[in-house]
């Protein structure tokens, strides 16, 4: 995945639909709230939630808590991510996650989802892992006249959300 980023439908998850399936790092946060994804209220949020379950938070995470809505928090976001490096893989790939999952639990609420799975792939540079639930990339496998092409397309993005689900969900770090 490319190091840019672009959220050209301009979907922003809620920061509590996002701490419900994923384990949020601040690099995370950052990578989120950078590209459009998160508010950076998310950001203010996440300080309270560190708060509430760590004994000792560190002083940015309390400054951070008690910015006001409006207020340029990236700083301090950034900050906390101790981002040495500008490389945000596993940012990246939680977020494809997350977006796709969102879309997917509020699809009826697209006239097309698949058009906007097309954009997500797009604005993620083309990640081979979403590619077999892509209107426009063939297919390696044939087409059984007894499935629908959606359904069949519903189901290999429905296995590709479980999947990242074990993976991002189990873990403690990343």
């Amino acid at each position: 995945m490319k190091g840019i980023i672009m959220n050209t439908l301009q979907i922003i998850i809620p920061y509590n639909y996002i701490m419900n399936l994923v384990n949020l790092t601040w690099s995370d946060l950052y990578f989120a709230i950078e590209q459009g994804y998160l508010s950076s209220e998310a950001a203010i949020e996440h300080a309270m939630h560190v708060i509430s379950k760590e004994q000792n938070p560190s002083q940015d995470v309390i400054d951070l808590a008690w910015m006001k809505k409006g207020e340029y928090i990236l700083p301090y976001v950034e900050n906390l991510s101790g981002l040495i490096t500008k490389d945000n893989k596993i940012s990246q790939e939680k977020m494809l996650y997350v977006v796709l999952q969102w879309v997917y639990d509020n699809k009826e609420h697209y006239a097309d989802p698949f058009e906007v799975v097309e954009f997500i792939y797009d604005d993620f540079d083309f990640p081979e892992e979403i590619s077999p639930f892509v209107r426009y990339k063939p297919s390696n496998q044939p087409e059984l006249d007894s499935i629908e092409p959606y359904g069949k397309m519903y189901n290999k993005w429905k296995v590709y959300l479980e999947t990242q689900k074990k993976r991002f969900s189990d873990r403690k770090k990343g």
